[in-house]
């Protein structure tokens, strides 16, 4: 992934907090560029000039992948693959052991097969094993691919272990052997089943996700219309939760002008959880997505089929999302947006996670996000 062209972000983990591309500026709370995350640049020449916002949205366009694979940090699952067996006790029953595995997407549109290699660590930084990773499927509308661990019947031989505790994991593109992610992930587990002697080594092992929660990402949605892309704003959020129960309101300067009662949608897009899943209020995490069909974003002369939509890139001003739950405040996030266009295809945004109801670790990400890479600069509300 050498000379990547990193101006494509499409679902990238890091942004710089007040990157303007064009006249467009959304303002989050200053996050610096990890050492691994290249600059953004832009080829934008109109950047100062905040009077022309009409005539250059017409430089709003989706981002387009290359032949050059981009990893994209944001969709990076690390979690525990488990066996009911152990091979260090080949004769036990009921003998929960686990391997970790990973699955992520590559911003990617060349022919040549993609090769990336998985090395795994122990606690104490020793080597564990390695895997080639496959390449499952290709998502034409979003121009990515996803690579995933292995799952041959065989893998837990020799391998797999019953110990929890912080590992290590490493991903390696294996075309010009250069560093794609480097982290950790931290192992817990519980007990589940009954409480029979048989039974008693029987556990769900998991990865620990809760760093994920005030982390959330304000993005464009082309697939429907390019020309007038949907607002779209991720958050994260503990249990099983069902789209019904959920509202997501948008407020501009302090006023409502939209929910997804009203020609919305809340979708559920990304989950993180354990092969066993019978302690959802611990272990289960759900990525839930708002949008607006009243809330898009104007390029062009695009626009004309949605009259009763406000375009928010001729609307300057800070807007604020309340979601709800069963009638309940859940969650807000706030962001600006000045003059001008919108290159970036995901920015970092905070969330304040509010009430009591779900039970997480509020200091997760300080150390954990992104697997061991937060965020410098970083302050959840």
């Amino acid at each position: 992934m050498k000379n990547t062209r990193w101006f494509v972000f499409a679902f990238l983990a890091v942004f710089s907090v007040q990157t303007i591309f064009g006249q467009i500026t959304i303002k989050v709370p200053k996050i610096n560029q990890p050492k691994t995350s290249p600059t953004p640049t832009t080829t934008d020449t109109n950047t100062n000039n905040s009077n022309n916002q009409t005539n250059n949205s017409n430089d709003l366009r989706k981002p387009e992948a290359t032949d050059e694979p981009v990893f994209l940090k944001t969709t990076l699952d690390v979690r525990c693959d488990i066996e009911n067996r152990y091979w260090k006790m080949p004769t036990e029953s009921n003998y929960t052991s686990w391997i970790p595995q990973v699955k992520f997407k590559v911003f990617y549109k060349g022919s040549t097969k993609l090769r990336y290699l998985a090395e795994y660590f122990t606690p104490d930084g020793k080597p564990w094993f390695s895997e080639t990773l496959e390449t499952n499927m290709t998502d034409a509308n979003y121009q990515t691919v996803d690579l995933n661990s292995s799952r041959s019947g065989d893998r837990f031989t020799n391998k797999s272990t019953v110990a929890i505790g912080t590992y290590g994991v490493k991903i390696t593109n294996q075309r010009d052997n250069s560093l794609v992610f480097e982290g950790k992930f931290k192992v817990n587990k519980y007990k589940y089943g009954n409480n029979l002697p048989m039974f008693k080594n029987q556990y769900s092992f998991y990865v620990e996700q809760d760093w994920n929660l005030p982390i959330g990402y304000v993005w464009l949605d082309y697939k429907g219309d390019q020309y007038a892309p949907l607002v779209k704003v991720g958050m994260w959020f503990k249990n099983d939760l069902r789209s019904s129960d959920f509202e997501g309101k948008l407020f501009y300067n302090g006023q409502e002008i939209a929910t997804t009662d009203d020609m919305g949608e809340a979708s559920n897009n990304d989950r993180r959880f354990p092969n066993v899943t019978e302690n959802k209020e611990l272990a289960y995490w759900q990525r839930w997505d708002f949008s607006w069909n009243k809330a898009r974003f104007k390029a062009g002369n695009g626009g004309m089929s949605y009259p009763n939509a406000k375009m928010i890139n001729t609307m300057p001003g800070e807007y604020t999302v309340k979601v709800f739950f069963q009638g309940v405040q859940v969650r807000e996030a706030k962001f600006s947006i000045a003059n001008g266009n919108f290159h970036d295809h995901k920015i970092i945004i905070p969330v304040k996670v509010i009430g009591t109801t779900e039970k997480w670790n509020a200091t997760a990400w300080k150390t954990d996000a992104f697997y061991g890479n937060p965020l410098t600069g970083f302050n959840a509300p």
